[in-house]
């Protein structure tokens, strides 16, 4: 459980500097700019930072 607890921070971590720096070879793939055409960039914003939290939070209630 200890390694996924680190890569559920990981991910977290991740989700969130998508989210604040949205880097264009990231943000210009297929899967994002359908989740910007439904969401919006401020959806898809807050998805990614609703994501990070979770998986975040997760991966410290399993850690040890």
């Amino acid at each position: 459980m200890e390694v996924l607890a680190i890569v559920l921070i990981i991910y977290g971590i991740l989700c969130f500097l998508i989210a604040l720096l949205r880097p264009p070879f990231i943000m210009n793939s297929k899967k994002f700019e359908i989740l910007n055409k439904y969401l919006g960039k401020v959806g898809t914003t807050l998805l990614l930072i609703g994501f990070g939290s979770a998986a975040i939070i997760v991966g410290v209630i399993i850690y040890p």
